[in-house]
């Protein structure tokens, strides 16, 4: 007996809706990165050029000259930490990098090598003297008291220097560049199309149920139709084979000879 049959239809993996990120351009996406790239970029030089050394009680100096080549080359930004007066003899060692000013009332800074230290008692209330030589020079500097120190050389980023002065230097340049970028972003990101959700007030919401139940319920509601199904044809089945032994009988009461009477 000839049955129709019913397919399950089969859920691939891919068939449903694919996530955010699967859906995105390559190109987008290595672009999000390297926007993450130089912002970390930028956050890290900000915390090593300004934030470190403030915490430290120092401060961050562009390298001017080449005396200390080649350990720091003019262009190079050294970060410093501060130190307390009383503290220079007995923390700065001999290979130390120390800032100093070369005279109580000059602004400038000197950033040099120490290459010995003399200890004693001096007029002005200091006990140690400090040699200083730049790595490039050929002869020591004057010897240094403790009160000309500025801080201590804790670590140098190479050639950011010049840029870092040129920002100090054009500084309303340099936010207005941000402000043209920031407001360009955001016009892009206006731009950008998105897709809005809408809710509907007093929409019907689906009982909670056990993510497997849908299929499972699915299964069971088709085993039950194609039961149900052939129920019904083998019933039409023996209606039909009813009524073709009822034509079969009527068949052969049409035909069979009528016996004459006595």
């Amino acid at each position: 007996m000839p049955r129709n049959r019913i397919r399950h239809p089969r859920f691939s993996p891919g068939s449903g809706p694919r996530p955010a990120w699967a859906t995105r351009s390559p190109w987008r996406s290595f672009g999000d990165v390297l926007g993450a790239m130089v912002v970390g970029v930028v956050l890290v030089g900000a915390a090593a050029l300004f934030v470190i050394p403030r915490i430290l009680g120092g401060d961050g100096l562009t390298v001017l000259t080449g005396s200390m080549e080649p350990a720091l080359s003019p262009g190079d930004v050294v970060a410093l930490r501060g130190i307390a007066q009383q503290d220079v003899c007995e923390d700065i060692a001999i290979g130390d990098i120390v800032t100093y000013h070369p005279a109580p009332d000059d602004p400038e800074l000197i950033t040099h090598r120490v290459t010995a230290k003399t200890v004693g008692s001096y007029d002005d209330g200091t006990s140690c003297r400090l040699i200083l030589q730049g790595d490039a020079n050929s002869a020591p500097d004057e010897p240094v008291s403790p009160e000309q120190v500025r801080g201590v050389f804790i670590y140098g980023i190479p050639a950011v220097g010049w840029a870092r002065s040129w920002v100090a230097e054009n500084r309303i340049l340099v936010l207005s560049i941000f402000a043209l970028a920031a407001a360009g972003l955001y016009a892009l990101d206006r731009a950008r199309p998105r897709t809005r959700i809408r809710s509907v007030a007093h929409a019907p919401t689906a009982p909670d149920s056990d993510p497997s139940a849908p299929h499972e319920n699915r299964t069971a509601d088709v085993d039950a139709s194609l039961r149900a199904r052939e129920l019904h044809l083998r019933e039409r089945e023996l209606a039909l084979r009813e009524r073709e032994v009822a034509l079969l009988e009527q068949n052969l009461r049409s035909t069979a000879p009528v016996s004459p009477s006595p």
